[in-house]
């Protein structure tokens, strides 16, 4: 069943995520890296405007997030996720998206430097503006 992209959605796909044994979970982490926007699609009742961003987001950003994320997960590390809830006032555009730790997260390549390169917690901050 697809979750809403927000933070109760993510928090149950990370749960059902971290929670699955060592083989599904190279399978759903596989997902990830290959094709991010298809795992998001598959796995979130995405809206018209979430679709939109995600399929406009730089190619560069989509692959360190989708690495990163891949990555949290090898490890068995939630994603900090929060979104803001728009008020009924709130353009949709109008919003920060911040990202902490996606490049030091998706530049871990093996097994081995994983477990010593883990530094930190890839964490997603999604905030709207106040219109003036």
């Amino acid at each position: 069943m697809k979750q809403q992209f927000n933070n109760n959605g993510v928090a149950k796909v990370q749960f059902r995520i971290l929670s699955l044994p060592e083989s599904l979970l190279a399978v759903e982490v596989s997902a990830i890296r290959e094709n991010f926007l298809s795992w998001m699609a598959a796995n979130f009742a995405l809206t018209t405007s979430q679709k939109f961003q995600l399929m406009t987001m730089p190619e560069d950003l989509q692959e360190t997030l989708s690495q990163a994320i891949a990555n949290s997960y090898e490890l068995g590390q939630p994603v900090q996720f929060f979104k803001e809830t728009a008020s009924q006032d709130d353009q949709p555009d109008l919003k920060d998206i911040v990202i902490n730790g996606a490049e030091t997260m998706a530049e871990l390549n093996s097994q081995s430097n994983r477990k010593t390169a883990f530094v930190g917690q890839l964490a997603i901050n999604i905030r709207y503006k106040v219109s003036m």
